[in-house]
């Protein structure tokens, strides 16, 4: 299923710097997604760059059409639901991608938890409750726990090889429920992917909703001068996938097998193991 290597996931964990007016003024070389982000910070007078202020001034009726049509990108989005054959389904990938933190041998609490996250009805409310770090820490995976703790404010140059290993399993878990949105999705959410930067292999970045505490690990902060600054690992993800999706449809064969989804490790979710799934099928 083509998931990252330690040294994949090293080559991509570097910091980036991306420009929202290569997008806004009809450039299209970044695609970026939760916009509207970017419009209240021009609007509040956080963002100073011209061009922008003068774009979000002239088009300010239409800002919810360009941000509604991107915002799909986004693992919270509704309408892509999951659905693993004998398991309830999944109403978006941030659902998944919650369910799959917990580590499997830590008993049977780890079900309420995970009925807890299902029970959810958006994706930001997932989000929101697999994140509470006081209820849900002691029951994560090693590798969500490590990153919490011991990689929290480490710099990637002091990482050793464990770090890195941890760090590979989350990026893993996250690019597996992409691959589940996908493959449950194919025409739908292909179509979304296809939309943004496929010709010219453009990246996706994720603006984080929450610019206060930003995570630049997964998304990016805009600066004061309009542009966007952050791992972005979640974006980049995003991008891998439209790659790969838009060549095997140019190749007419499927040479990345994207409908025949295996785990990159044990994921237990409800009480038992979720297996490969073919949804060629």
């Amino acid at each position: 299923m083509h998931y990252l290597s330690v040294n994949e996931v090293k080559e991509m964990c570097y910091q980036s710097t991306y420009h929202i007016k290569d997008f806004l003024l009809d450039q299209k070389e970044v695609f970026p997604y939760h916009l509207h982000v970017l419009f209240d910070q021009v609007k509040a007078g956080k963002v100073r760059h011209e061009g922008i202020n003068a774009f979000v001034r002239k088009n300010s009726t239409r800002l919810h059409i360009v941000s509604k049509d991107f915002d799909l990108l986004s693992n919270t989005s509704e309408g892509f639901p999951i659905k693993v054959p004998q398991f309830p389904h999944f109403r978006t990938a941030e659902h998944l991608f919650q369910c799959i933190k917990f580590d499997p041998t830590k008993g049977d609490e780890i079900l309420d938890k995970q009925l807890l996250i299902l029970d959810q009805t958006s994706g930001l409310g997932a989000k929101q409750v697999g994140d509470r770090k006081d209820d849900m820490r002691m029951f994560w995976r090693s590798a969500w726990i490590m990153k919490d703790w011991e990689m929290r404010d480490l710099p990637f140059d002091q990482y050793k090889e464990k770090h890195w290993e941890a760090l590979t399993e989350i990026i893993n878990g996250m690019w597996y429920a992409l691959l589940m949105k996908l493959a449950n999705n194919r025409k739908e959410y292909g179509k979304v992917l296809l939309k943004n930067g496929a010709v010219k292999q453009s990246p996706i970045v994720e603006i984080e909703l929450d610019q206060n505490s930003p995570s630049t690990f997964w998304g990016t902060k805009i600066q004061s001068n309009g542009m966007m600054r952050g791992l972005n690992i979640g974006g980049k993800l995003l991008s891998r996938l439209r790659d790969f999706y838009r060549l095997e449809l140019l190749q007419k064969k499927g040479t990345f097998n994207l409908l025949e989804v295996v785990p990159p490790f044990n994921i237990e979710v409800f009480g038992g193991p979720i297996p490969k799934v073919n949804y060629n099928e």
